[in-house]
């Protein structure tokens, strides 16, 4: 388990993560904007302090940088305004720009297309697909899965008294269970 608290977006992050989704993903699935955004929050939680520290300050800076060109903050933009304030940084005016703009597409993407919905609808289903690889991977190595299983198990050859089929495991909690 990490040690990390749950990462949140910030208020002013969580709007303009919102606003973007719209100019990021494709329109038919607009409506999923709260889940894409909470996704997103997944996903970086999954990342070190720093970096989510980082992705808020770009964020703040996203946002607050709209009122230079267009007289209001980016997440209070919509439309044609909101694409081209995005366009404006990912062909940005440093390289910081572009790259910041290329990580919120790649990860509102990613957020995106993880959803269910948007799964089915372009017919991504993994688990039949997992499971036929799963068994023929099973079929194919069960020797060498056998040989690798009884080299783990077998008397450690420099310690003959340690045997791991005698260790004490802790009591782990499955997923679901």
């Amino acid at each position: 388990m990490s040690e990390l608290a749950p990462y949140d977006h910030t208020a002013v992050g969580r709007k303009v993560l919102i606003s973007l989704v719209p100019v990021i993903c494709p329109p038919q699935y607009v409506h999923l904007a709260n889940e894409i955004v909470d996704h997103l929050a997944l996903t970086l939680g999954a990342s070190p302090p720093l970096l989510r520290k980082g992705f808020d300050a770009g964020l703040l800076t996203y946002d607050i940088g709209a009122l230079l060109s267009h007289r209001r903050r980016a997440h209070k933009l919509s439309g044609e305004r909101a694409e081209r304030y995005y366009a404006s940084w990912e062909h940005g005016p440093t390289p910081l720009h572009t790259q910041f703009a290329r990580a919120l597409n790649q990860l509102m993407s990613m957020s995106c297309y993880e959803q269910p919905e948007v799964m089915d609808a372009v017919g991504y289903h993994v688990g039949p697909w997992i499971e036929e690889v799963k068994q023929k991977r099973l079929t194919v190595f069960k020797d060498d899965s056998a040989k690798q299983a009884a080299q783990i198990l077998a008397p450690d050859p420099l310690r003959p008294s340690f045997r791991i089929d005698r260790i004490k495991r802790p009591n782990v909690r499955k997923a679901g269970a």
